[in-house]
């Protein structure tokens, strides 16, 4: 009778911890979105890091956060998620003077002169239209966007750079020659990387 007293009083006690962690941890969530991105980025827990740097963007309406939301969402390969939320910052006013922000902080080596934050967004946004295509008008708005987002002297880094590395990687031929195609009709003048980029679509073509 005693041992049952003790056990009964053990698992009340077991469920009021419980409920109070939940509880605090509720709390937590409403009140300090960036804490709890931050901890749940400690843990691993990408996809869900993600979502409290999404909660504290709708709270603060701080792009950066907007931004990270949609990075996170992109790795951890939640494209839809992705997708919604660049779209909201593609459509910020201040989306380019915010890119422009972070190319100002970082300091560049001299190879990675070319790169700009905005290359480096367009080109993961490219990526995750591509890997949620489903209809060739769907990969045609994809190439429009790459080609919209890459400026006529086809810089480091543009976007059509990050749509090769994805259809490549998944040995897509038939995409791969739609890039070639619409780098072609574009005729942007000769460069390395423009050089090194057909050469990858040509293999994954003529596999």
């Amino acid at each position: 009778m005693k041992s049952k007293l003790v056990l009964k009083t053990i698992l009340l006690t077991l469920g009021v911890i419980v409920i109070l962690a939940l509880s605090v941890f509720g709390v937590a969530s409403l009140l300090a979105p960036v804490t709890m991105m931050q901890f749940t980025d400690s843990l691993g827990l990408r996809a869900i890091s993600g979502d409290y740097a999404y909660q504290e963007y709708l709270r603060s309406e701080d792009i950066s956060y907007l931004s990270r939301a949609f990075l996170i969402a992109a790795d951890v390969r939640s494209d839809e998620t992705a997708a919604e939320r660049f779209e909201e910052l593609y459509a910020r006013k201040e989306f380019p003077a915010y890119c422009e922000e972070q190319d100002n902080k970082v300091e560049k080596p001299g190879e990675m002169q070319g790169f700009s934050y905005r290359a480096y967004l367009c080109g993961i946004a490219a990526q995750v239209r591509y890997r949620l295509m489903r209809s060739e008008e769907e990969g045609d708005a994809v190439l429009a966007f790459a080609a919209e987002e890459t400026g006529e002297d086809f810089p480091q880094g543009n976007p059509f750079v990050a749509l090769t590395v994805a259809a490549a990687g998944e040995k897509d031929a038939a995409f791969c020659a739609r890039i070639k195609a619409a780098l072609e009709e574009r005729s942007y003048p000769q460069n390395a990387d423009l050089e090194n980029i057909i050469a990858i679509l040509e293999e994954v073509i003529h596999e």
